[in-house]
């Protein structure tokens, strides 16, 4: 389980324009008051989720974060990131190198006032999961999950190999991505929400959905490249037909980019006691 930098500074734009403002509000209803907030960032990536939130959480809060990664090549892309970020600017700042999937969740969560994370929950399996439900359970802490992937991926004009390779993509995103068996993929985030609230939190879900235009087209690019390597993977296995790939690409090709919507779900839980 890894991203490349490149791709992390790609969609950030996408990723701010598409997040959940109704459910950010609430939280900082929620928080405000506070004079400090500990923020922990799992899969933090390039410090993408401090930049987008940070601001957002309110001038009067003295923060400090937290930034849970394990590739060292994104911490250190974070950390000169972050280093001229005038978003990152009174904010304390702390880089964990860590792997989330065998990382015990209870020390890295210990003195945490909100749990965030994006783009990292449908690369989980169930156990991992209920894991996580359980860690901040038991911390009684809020946690904000941004731009989990739903499973829609409409391009507009369409083209007639879209909906079988969106498909084949879906099914490679349940492989075991490396955090807790196979992935839940576009059901993740339903998934955590009914483990959050067994455990008695109040979970929201609301769309954050990607609108990438005619003009985007590097991210086009970047999205038919992912989805096409993907595929090949499929097709080595046996799980999909030889000519699939060749099919998306020349059909992709001939409809143009158009307009993408690729659907997500931002989801924030609060815990018993402070909703």
């Amino acid at each position: 389980m890894g991203f490349d930098p490149d791709w992390l500074a790609l969609r950030a734009g996408f990723d701010t324009a598409a997040r959940a403002t109704e459910i950010e509000a609430r939280l900082v209803r929620h928080i405000a008051g506070l004079q400090d907030l500990r923020v922990v960032d799992l899969g933090a990536g390039t410090g993408a989720g401090l930049v987008h939130l940070a601001p957002r959480l309110g001038a009067q809060l003295r923060q400090s974060w937290c930034l849970v990664e394990r590739d060292p090549v994104l911490i250190a892309a974070g950390r000169a990131r972050l280093s001229v970020q005038p978003e990152a600017a009174g904010v304390s700042v702390n880089w964990l190198e860590a792997d989330l999937a065998t990382a015990d969740l209870a020390p890295v969560l210990e003195g945490a006032g909100l749990v965030h994370f994006t783009a990292l929950i449908d690369l989980a399996g169930r156990a991992w999961l209920d894991d996580l439900a359980d860690a901040l359970a038991r911390a009684g802490v809020p946690v904000l999950g941004a731009l989990t992937w739903d499973g829609r991926m409409n391009w507009d004009p369409a083209a007639a190999p879209d909906a079988d390779a969106v498909a084949g993509f879906a099914r490679h995103q349940r492989r075991d991505k490396g955090l807790g068996g196979p992935a839940l993929g576009p059901g993740a985030a339903p998934y955590f929400a009914e483990a959050l609230r067994r455990h008695g939190f109040d979970v929201t879900l609301a769309r954050s959905d990607w609108e990438i235009g005619p003009d985007h087209r590097a991210m086009h690019r970047a999205m038919v490249d992912g989805i096409a390597g993907a595929l090949v993977d499929l097709v080595d296995s046996g799980e999909a037909p030889a000519g699939l790939v060749a099919d998306f690409r020349a059909g992709r090709t001939a409809a143009g980019p158009g307009r993408l919507v690729v659907g997500h779900l931002d989801l924030l839980g609060i815990p018993p006691g402070l909703a």
